[in-house]
């Protein structure tokens, strides 16, 4: 089948893309937290999941939009299994658990590190020494933060870990849709990527948890965010940069990503981030900085130029 998404034209918006993304992406994760006040993890991913395929079915059938031929189907439904399912499911266990919203989003920001190591392993060249420097520092970074906020034993620990691995899983939907560029219309795929994480978390949420949902006004103000700002224009604002080869634009502020989530959780739920914990974020963005543009200094490509 014809790559469909060739033909069209780049958005004229898509240079404020990147910034637009982080902040919004930034945001979910204090916001998640206040969710979990009143629900339970798979209960969100559900409400999450149907609400968003509830509005893009009808965005579909108001603007009669041609759903996806079955190999692009499958695309959609490996994209949405690590994207969606595995790396939302897992944001949401870990602050459940008592991962702090600015570990997880720490956690996030360390996705160029891991892609341009993905892309040093596929290639089957060892990584660079600015590569492993940088996801040293990052890493390192982590472990002063879980340790400044007191989150290094019990379950608050196993959900920073939870954090570490949805952004793998992140970082390996991404690789997959960016190498596969699902053709056809770009909503008809986000909707059959939300119908099937429904159907996969709807089961779920209702065998392991049972229906746990206070229909309180902070809940449905948060997940109308967490649908709208989140789920729906987070993610278009995603998939669209990587259909047009402008992926590395938002890694290049991804940096950014542990403080503007520990600014908006403090903001949102009153999660302080300790004086003692800056450092660690800082030493986590400077391994980032060191991995997206330390190849110049070396002549090596960097994190920017292989995603």
């Amino acid at each position: 089948m014809q790559n469909n998404s060739q033909q069209q034209p780049a958005p004229s918006w898509l240079p404020f893309a990147p910034w637009a993304f982080v902040l919004l992406w930034s945001a979910g994760y204090g916001v998640a937290k206040l969710s979990l006040e009143y629900t339970t993890p798979l209960n969100l991913l559900a409400l999450r999941f149907i609400f968003t395929a509830l509005i893009l079915g009808v965005a579909v059938m108001l603007m009669r939009i041609r759903l996806p031929g079955w190999q692009i189907i499958k695309i959609n439904i490996i994209v949405a299994t690590f994207i969606h399912v595995l790396h939302f499911g897992m944001v949401y266990g870990g602050l459940a658990l008592g991962a702090s919203a600015g570990v997880i989003a720490l956690f996030a920001a360390s996705q160029p590190i891991l892609v341009e190591l993905a892309a040093s392993l596929f290639r089957r060249k060892p990584p660079h020494l600015v590569l492993m420097l940088g996801l040293v520092m990052g890493m390192v970074g982590a472990v002063w933060v879980i340790v400044a906020r007191d989150e290094f034993e019990g379950q608050a620990l196993l959900g920073a870990l939870m954090g570490f691995g949805a952004v793998v899983g992140l970082s390996i939907g991404t690789a997959y849709e960016r190498r596969h560029k699902p053709g056809g219309h770009p909503l008809g795929n986000y909707l059959v990527q939300y119908l099937y994480a429904a159907a996969v978390s709807v089961p779920l949420a209702l065998l392991v948890e049972g229906v746990q949902i206070d229909p309180d006004p902070n809940l449905i103000m948060a997940v109308s965010y967490l649908v709208i700002g989140n789920a729906i224009t987070g993610v278009f604002l995603l998939l669209t940069m990587v259909r047009h080869g402008a992926l590395s634009k938002v890694t290049s502020v991804m940096f950014l990503v542990p403080g503007l989530g520990a600014l908006i959780a403090w903001l949102v739920v009153g999660e302080a981030m300790p004086p003692a914990a800056w450092p660690g974020i800082m030493l986590a963005a400077a391994g980032v900085l060191l991995v997206l543009y330390g190849g110049r200094l070396t002549g090596q490509r960097s994190a920017k130029s292989s995603i």
